[in-house]
């Protein structure tokens, strides 16, 4: 993989799961699409979003201000380390609200995903992006250090 496509793979990523995982918690507690109390729905929203926000926030202010760098460089990574873990916790994600969703629509079964099991899902889930995620976002975000010629405001 190139360097520009880590940064694009990982700012649209973290982007498209920040929003629609934060709109749904938000938007559908206590409805057939999420079977859950409002209370419960906020609480996982609580639990995932501000790490979510902090990784947009390094990677839009790297791309506010920071785009003048080689981008064609190729890493030395394989892909799945970039691509591996956020696609691991889209699935894991998934498969759990699939399963409460279905579980409720057959009244509530017992292999339906609990509100309780939902929680400890999504903070497994933002364990693994911490984890995992958030060194390559560090690495492939990460400003250039400020020189005495890079900002003339210092100099004065």
């Amino acid at each position: 993989m190139k360097t520009k496509d880590v940064r694009n793979w990982l700012g649209i990523y973290f982007l498209l799961i920040t929003g629609i995982l934060g709109a749904y918690f938000l938007l559908f507690g206590e409805t057939i699409l999420l079977p859950i109390a409002k209370q419960e729905a906020t609480d996982v929203f609580q639990i995932v979003i501000p790490v979510f926000i902090g990784q947009l926030t390094i990677i839009f202010r790297w791309f506010a201000g920071f785009t003048k760098v080689t981008d064609d460089e190729v890493i030395d990574l394989p892909s799945w380390v970039i691509k591996g873990p956020p696609l691991l916790v889209i699935g894991i994600l998934v498969v759990a609200m699939v399963s409460m969703i279905l579980g409720n629509l057959y009244s509530s079964e017992q292999w339906t995903t609990s509100p309780g099991q939902l929680k400890g899902i999504v903070t497994f889930c933002v364990s693994i992006l911490n984890a995992t995620t958030i060194f390559i976002v560090g690495g492939y975000f990460k400003p250039p250090k400020l020189t005495e010629t890079s900002n003339p405001d210092v100099n004065k």
